[in-house]
């Protein structure tokens, strides 16, 4: 079997990010394959270079080749890396590209960020009525992902509720209204060697 090793930020990504791989293979019918269950997690000053002006910062290169070594080096290597972080207020065509070219000079690898941050993700997986029923601004948008979720789960906190949140997310509805996350589908169909449903 083939391993896909996750790189993450974020201390409740570590169990989120694996299980939501895994689901999107899932649902995109990859074979062969499997997702490490242990994330590495990297700070994001280690993943975004902080030296440059916002919004157009690019990755800290030295930092993402080094996950890449330490995914490689495991005692099961990963055949791919796929490394996410949340764009804050960056820019996600500018460093995606940027981290995904360090990568692919040691192997297979992709560089996903979530805009505006990964809770956005979790927000936009459930419908307008219910949104707008806890009292969400529909459409949702711009930053403060974290604090509108608590609109949804009280006492929200990402190592708490992130996994059990993750698990609600219906792949396909979610690529439908996420441009970010359909990117992370189809850069886990690429790894994977697998073709990406069209969005209808």
């Amino acid at each position: 079997m083939k391993r896909l090793v996750c790189v993450v930020e974020g201390e409740g990504e570590v169990a989120a990010i694996p299980n939501l791989c895994a689901r999107v293979m899932a649902y995109l019918g990859v074979q062969g394959w499997v997702v490490d269950p242990e994330p590495i997690r990297r700070k994001r000053s280690a993943l975004v270079d902080a030296r440059h002006p916002r919004p157009r910062r690019p990755c800290r290169e030295d930092e993402v080749v080094k996950a890449m070594v330490l995914a490689q080096r495991r005692p099961r290597p990963g055949n791919a890396v796929l490394l996410l972080c949340d764009e804050d207020e960056d820019c996600a065509a500018v460093w995606g590209p940027d981290a995904t070219r360090v990568m692919r000079r040691l192997g297979a690898g992709v560089a996903v960020m979530a805009v505006h941050e990964y809770e956005m993700w979790l927000l936009l997986s459930r419908p307008d009525a219910e949104l707008m029923a806890a009292g969400v601004a529909v459409p949702v948008s711009g930053r403060g992902a974290k604090g509108t979720m608590r609109k949804l789960v009280p006492d929200y906190s990402p190592t708490v509720h992130q996994l059990q949140e993750t698990r609600r997310i219906d792949i396909g509805f979610l690529r439908e209204r996420s441009a970010s996350f359909d990117k992370l589908v189809r850069s886990i169909a690429e790894l994977c060697g697998v073709p990406a449903t069209p969005l209808a």
